[in-house]
């Protein structure tokens, strides 16, 4: 008898474990369930945004809205401008924000949950979610995932993936981001909410 068959006519033999001894399962990160609940393709916008309700998280104030769109722009300046220098990048923050919130106006949802942040738009089968919180290990083991560990940096650091793919008869452009700009880089605004870590997964048909 192999030794896993043994271990299982064991622990049967001894009944059940003990309170104290069951097996827990530890909900996924926000941000990885989030990255996870996008990579279909089939996924759409409103299916995603009743999950995050479902894992509590909700719409900010209207006199919050502006303040939280503005952490997620400044903790996503990497892949929002990424061909601008982090000091043209600060200075552009404010009409990002403008920018962007145009576009969730048009069709899009920003929710929170405590100190993170997400986005989803979407525009026909085209969806973008965006992701924004405190540093968490959650962003290193994507980072790993997506080609290797974040580098320490006095400025923004990135990980990335690019994919093609066929799936109901159509072809499609991925990608997915992670990145941490450390508290020292962020604009001023938004250093005292010290929200570093940003991912991000876009997705349309060719």
């Amino acid at each position: 008898m192999k030794t896993h068959t043994l271990l299982l006519a064991a622990a049967l033999c001894l009944g059940p474990l003990p309170a104290a001894a069951q097996i827990t399962v530890t909900a996924a990160p926000e941000v990885s369930a989030l990255m996870a609940d996008c990579t279909p393709t089939t996924a759409q916008g409103a299916e995603i945004i009743d999950g995050l309700y479902a894992r509590g998280w909700v719409e900010p104030d209207t006199a919050e809205r502006r303040a939280a769109l503005t952490t997620l722009a400044a903790a996503h300046l990497w892949s929002f401008l990424p061909d601008r220098t982090p000091e043209a990048q600060i200075e552009l923050l404010d009409s990002l924000t403008a920018a962007v919130e145009r576009t969730l106006d048009s069709g899009g949802t920003l929710l929170i949950k405590g100190n993170e942040r997400a986005l989803i738009l979407w525009d026909g089968d085209s969806l973008s979610c965006l992701w924004a919180g405190p540093q968490t290990q959650a962003i290193d083991t994507l980072a790993v995932q997506l080609g290797g560990p974040l580098p320490a940096s006095e400025g923004a650091t990135t990980r990335a993936i690019n994919q093609r793919l066929e799936a109901g008869g159509r072809n499609w452009q991925r990608r997915m981001a992670v990145g941490r700009t450390p508290v020292t880089a962020l604009p001023p605004v938004a250093v005292a909410q010290a929200i570093t870590d940003a991912a991000r997964l876009d997705r349309s048909p060719e």
